[in-house]
């Protein structure tokens, strides 16, 4: 696919090399699967280390990347890789011969529904190929338990405390579950509910932006949408849910019903959120602001504000200083 005058070729990573600082042109690569007999041709992929120096939104980032290869004529898909993580020669060049391999371990990985690490260390660079994106810089210290962390985007420069536990919760984390649990243990029950579809609609999406930082001891459960901005700061013991269990079934236990669908959480760029603090479903934490220790944040807390108590209040609010003209 580099063959001088094709479109994907060096010319256009260095094209792209001096429209995004973010890359280098030998720190990115071509890849193509190979082609499937009787199927249509495989999309090609741009491999790019990220090697910026500047905190950004990778979802954005690879948005505009996508766009550009567009005008360069070369579509493709994008994806943005941490540091080191292309096959290099000895001359600091990608070994074009090795990337297949190594791609194809990374879509293994994805596979993988379940990171249980019970060192004191950090998780170790092959469990970061099971992340949809795992960035530059980030590192996630061990202990910890992790579901299905194809769902979850970590951006660059990102920091995991010890002892932590993210629950994600897609329809595959589920295949039925309930309706089986009911047939074999409650059989007297199972024939009198429907569970058809109790499962749907749970795209579980978690995002960590550039530089955020979790407290050791944080549990996030996650069904529809958890995103954390940049720069986001958090002490130890943090509890974030964008859903809560079902009680209206009254006749079922507990142990049949899945957590509801729940309402997506959004935490802005630069907040802080101190010790011991609970983000409940539906909640948006605006940019800048403060959530005092011990708090249970149940409604939405404007930017660049103090929000503390069970259940928070709004205890104070700051002007941001006016831009200079």
């Amino acid at each position: 696919m580099s063959q001088p005058g094709h479109p994907y070729d060096d010319k256009c990573l260095m094209a792209l090399a001096g429209r995004f600082p973010h890359f280098q042109t030998a720190r990115m690569a071509w890849f193509q699967e190979p082609a499937v007999e009787g199927g249509n041709p495989p999309t090609p992929v741009l491999l790019a280390e990220f090697l910026g120096d500047k905190a950004d939104d990778v979802r954005l980032l690879r948005a505009d990347v996508s766009r550009a290869l567009v005008e360069l004529g070369a579509p493709a898909e994008v994806e943005i890789v941490r540091s080191g993580w292309l096959p290099l020669g000895g001359d600091g060049r990608v070994v074009l011969e090795e990337i297949s391999g190594r791609h194809a371990a990374a879509v293994n990985a994805k596979k993988r529904s379940l990171i249980e690490d019970g060192s004191f260390a950090v998780l170790p660079e092959e469990a970061k190929d099971c992340f949809r994106c795992f960035g530059t810089m980030s590192k996630i210290r061990t202990p910890c338990e992790i579901s299905f962390p194809e769902c979850i985007s970590i951006g660059n420069w990102v920091s995991f405390g010890r002892y932590g536990k993210i629950v994600m919760l897609p329809k595959k984390a589920f295949g039925g579950a309930c309706g089986k649990l009911a047939r074999q243990h409650y059989p007297e029950l199972a024939g009198s509910f429907d569970f058809t579809g109790w499962d749907e609609d749970r795209p579980a999406d978690l995002y960590l932006g550039d530089g955020t930082t979790l407290g050791d001891r944080y549990f996030i459960i996650c069904t529809q949408s958890v995103e954390f901005g940049r720069h986001v700061m958090t002490a130890s013991d943090l509890f974030v849910s964008d859903c809560h269990h079902i009680f209206e079934e009254v006749e079922l236990p507990p142990v049949l019903l899945p957590p509801t669908k729940g309402r997506p959480v959004k935490i802005g760029d630069h907040v802080w959120i101190g010790i011991r603090c609970s983000i409940l479903e539906g909640v948006t934490i605006g940019r800048h602001a403060v959530v005092a220790a011990h708090s249970v944040v149940k409604e939405d807390v404007p930017p660049y504000s103090l929000a503390a108590g069970t259940p928070a209040k709004i205890r104070r609010q700051f002007a941001p200083k006016p831009s200079a003209s």
